[in-house]
């Protein structure tokens, strides 16, 4: 299967009639500049807001995104309302904004508030306030009857560690406000639960201006799958795009290393996920957003792990424009300045794999030759640069680069991606005695990943 991602082609609907002005606050570093491609392809200007550029200018091609927007505009406060209502509002005056772009669950309520000041399209912020407090959405969920693991709050370390002896092991601990999988593990005992709260705890910056509560979630630890459903609410009604299935590094370190969509699913379990996100999505009061909600296909059932306002982070939205047969970025686009987008159905089968580390040290390089010319093969991004300091995945910034893989069923979409990824070489230097550790990437297997992650623990 031959495709490419639409890009400046769109649906009648997303054709604006005339030209916007768009504010882009905060994105991920080089992925998020894409929709910026897109709006400025649409015949849209793009003013892109952020606390400081080094986080972008960090990544491998980060010069060349940050010349992408129509007007920069740094140092701005952009996780504080009134701050950052000063600036947007000042830039309105001048140049009528008439959309606002937010991709980062850390500004999403700060952005929302802003829109409401200028009367401007958006989800309200009392409810991205909430979803950014991931145990009042559990709260909200559980007075719904939304199923989901059992859950509890803490604040310390000791409270944490009784709060797991009540929900029973392993449990799930995380930051109630955190996200990019930072902080994030599976305990399987009081040492380890007192560990993972202990580092929450002390996580009170996630970069970019985003301060951390410092407060724990646990949850209980349900086997099975994990997928997400993507959709889009426009007045109270959800919409499914459809689901992305999980390729996940075993705990501690339950980092998200891949994906297909559409997930390979039985009809009667994808229906059951949907019902579930929509039900769970109404009970979190969500209005007008697109949403990545993750949910674990449970003993018992679909249950949600968590809600995102947002849409789907890092390249899986390039990946699920390969196959969708519209581009889901001209949808956010189209939301954001007032319109009502509908999903298209899928033609095909992409799939995504992240490339990281084998050890922890200093890369050196990535060679992706290979893998670019493998069969099935349609993007390779690569966002490290070489001299940076690397280890195998932990969290989400811990990844080096993405290949995305397309075909006609999804177990050849599925096999593609394996077979390129085996193809990437990543070279790390020792950062102690400079000798060369150079390994296969390979496919991501669970051994494979947890010989990894084992590497990454004993060095740290």
């Amino acid at each position: 299967m031959t495709t490419t991602p639409s890009s400046s082609s769109s649906s009648p609907s997303s054709s604006p009639s005339s030209p916007s002005h768009l504010v882009l606050v905060e994105t991920t570093p080089t992925a998020g500049f894409k929709i910026v491609s897109e709006a400025l392809a649409l015949g849209h200007e793009v003013t892109f807001v952020a606390h400081s550029l080094d986080p972008y200018l960090a990544a491998e091609g980060g010069e060349e995104a940050l010349r992408t927007p129509t007007r920069l505009l740094t140092g701005v406060p952009t996780t504080d309302p009134g701050g950052l209502l000063d600036v947007i509002g000042t830039l309105h005056r001048k140049h009528p904004v008439h959309g606002l772009l937010a991709l980062s669950e850390g500004h999403l309520p700060a952005t929302a508030e802003v829109a409401e000041a200028l009367g401007l399209p958006f989800e309200s912020a009392a409810v991205m306030r909430r979803l950014r407090d991931k145990h009042a959405v559990r709260e909200h969920l559980a007075a719904a009857g939304v199923p989901q693991p059992a859950f509890r709050q803490a604040r310390t370390p000791e409270e944490a560690v009784a709060a797991a002896a009540e929900i029973g092991y392993p449990v799930v601990v995380k930051p109630a406000d955190g996200f990019g999988s930072l902080h994030v593990g599976v305990a399987n005992d009081a040492a380890e639960v007192a560990e993972l709260a202990g580092a929450v705890a002390g996580a009170r910056s996630y970069g970019r201006g985003v301060a951390g509560s410092g407060v724990a979630l646990l949850e209980a630890y349900v086997p099975g799958p994990v997928v997400s459903c993507e959709m889009v609410t426009v007045d109270g009604t959800s919409t499914p795009y459809g689901c992305v299935d999980r390729l996940l590094a075993p705990a501690p370190h339950p980092v998200e290393l891949g994906g297909c969509f559409p997930a390979e699913l039985d009809d009667d379990v994808r229906e059951a996920v949907e019902r579930v996100v929509a039900d769970a999505l109404d009970a979190a009061g969500i209005r007008r957003a697109h949403t990545h909600t993750e949910v674990v296909l449970g003993p018992d059932g679909p249950q949600i792990i968590e809600i995102n306002g947002r849409l789907i982070g890092g390249y899986v939205p390039t990946m699920i424009n390969y196959v969708l047969g519209r581009n889901i970025y001209h949808d956010v686009i189209e939301l954001a300045l007032g319109g009502s987008p509908s999903p298209s159905p899928a033609q095909g089968v992409g799939c995504i794999r992240a490339i990281t580390a084998p050890a922890p040290g200093v890369l050196a390089g990535i060679d992706a030759g290979a893998a670019r010319s493998a069969p099935g093969t349609a993007e390779v991004m690569l966002h490290a640069r070489p001299g940076q300091p690397v280890r195998p995945a932990r969290n989400n910034f811990d990844r080096l680069g993405f290949l995305i893989t397309t075909a006609d069923t999804a177990a050849e979409a599925r096999k593609a991606a394996e077979d390129a990824h085996a193809l990437v070489r990543v070279t790390v230097e020792d950062a102690a005695d400079a000798a060369d550790a150079t390994g296969a990437v390979g496919s991501a297997d669970a051994a494979g990943v947890a010989d990894a992650t084992d590497a990454a623990e004993g060095a740290a």
